[in-house]
């Protein structure tokens, strides 16, 4: 039995596959996107795939709908997972199947960067360090690069780090 995943994960898991069939940006996120992130990072957040970028926009709109959001966690918030790039739908199925049934194959296969399903496999591994390194050089904050840099971690003390969390599991 310890091998099987929780009805609820599995359950989320679902409707999470759900809502990324057809997900997009909208026209008017344009205007969003010129209003938080430079050029460069505005090329970056259009380096993800449609339904990453819809994520990334509905985290934000999840933040913002809870009450006034910060500069930086609003820019945490459109950028945290860039260092994805771009990822096919099959190859995110492929990384959520392994990490719930095989995690330890998943260690494995994600070593290497590179293309195809393998590599895709490294970048959704590695993005919060990758968006980190991709980031830095435009000159994001501190706190933005931290925010990003631990958006997987439990729930903790850090108020903002848990918004953005939770938004993220949300979108």
């Amino acid at each position: 039995m310890s091998g099987l995943v929780p009805l609820g994960r599995m359950a989320y898991r679902v409707r999470q596959f759900r809502r990324a069939l057809g997900a997009r940006p909208r026209p008017e996120d344009a205007a969003l996107l010129a209003a938080y992130l430079s050029p460069e990072e505005q090329r970056l957040f259009r380096a993800t795939s449609p339904r990453d970028q819809h994520h990334h926009l509905q985290t934000l709109r999840l933040l913002v709908r809870r009450g006034p959001v910060p500069r930086h966690l609003a820019r945490a918030a459109l950028l945290h997972d860039v260092g994805k790039g771009r990822v096919h739908l099959y190859e995110r199925v492929l990384y959520v199947l392994l990490a719930a049934a095989a995690p330890r194959l998943l260690d494995r296969l994600a070593r290497r960067e590179g293309p195809g399903p393998f590599g895709a496999l490294h970048r959704i591994y590695h993005h919060p360090h990758r968006a980190v390194l991709l980031l830095r050089p435009l000159g994001a904050a501190p706190r933005e690069l931290e925010l990003i840099l631990r958006h997987h971690e439990p729930l903790g003390a850090d108020a903002e780090l848990n918004a953005l969390i939770e938004a993220d599991h949300e979108a």
